[in-house]
């Protein structure tokens, strides 16, 4: 095993976690017997996550399930608020310019949308997809 103290990298959505060191199998000497030695830890309540890869380089990691819920959780929690945000700008910027009668001319939904940002952007094609399914039904 070896240590890599960047383990979390540089980019993506962990960017912003702090350093820590880990221990990096390689693959080609993961074996059955580190799997189940791991999975009995998981059974008395260990929590620390089997991290493998090559080159030194973490690319997958086997944590237990509990863990692995709680991830899912965190992040439909965050999916869920984001959603909710995005939501209320839009409202907020439809409304001010409903009342202020200065809304660009002929922007639809979907483009406003679309000026919100990436979620924003998945909403518009969403939209659409919906939209276009009605035309067709």
């Amino acid at each position: 095993m070896t240590r890599n103290d960047n383990a979390h990298g540089g980019s993506g959505p962990g960017a912003e976690l702090p350093k820590f060191s880990v221990n990096v199998v390689p693959t080609d000497q993961l074996r059955h017997e580190e799997l189940a030695t791991v999975l009995n830890l998981y059974r008395r309540g260990q929590i620390t996550p089997l991290i493998f890869g090559d080159g030194n380089k973490p690319e997958a990691a086997i944590i237990p399930f509990a863990a692995f819920v709680r991830l899912m959780k965190y992040d439909h929690a965050a999916h869920v608020h984001a959603e909710a945000d995005f939501q209320a700008e839009l409202s907020h910027r439809i409304q001010e310019s409903d009342a202020s009668g200065e809304g660009e001319a002929g922007m639809t939904v979907e483009e406003l949308a679309e000026s919100l940002g990436p979620l924003g952007q998945q909403w518009a094609d969403d939209h659409r997809a919906a939209q276009q399914k009605k035309r067709h039904e």
